[in-house]
């Protein structure tokens, strides 16, 4: 596993993490962040690079600043 790997992973668990915390399903936070489940479910696996702009609509869905969403990195 490579580093962008190991930081995609890193990020996910703690996107998991957050969500756990919050109490809401991973529908949930679809909702809430205007993102479809799977590419959700593809982000916390650690599957997916994503784009700011996903990183600013998952904070939105948590209620979190972006920075905090990104404090695992």
């Amino acid at each position: 596993m490579d580093r962008n790997e190991k930081a995609l992973h890193k990020f996910g668990q703690h996107l998991t993490g957050l969500r756990q915390q919050k109490n809401l399903s991973v529908r949930e936070l679809a909702s809430r962040s205007g993102l479809d489940h799977r590419q959700i479910a593809r982000i916390e696996a650690g599957k997916v690079n994503i784009l700011f702009s996903t990183i600013l609509a998952l904070a939105r869905g948590l209620g979190i600043t972006p920075e905090e969403l990104l404090e695992s990195l």
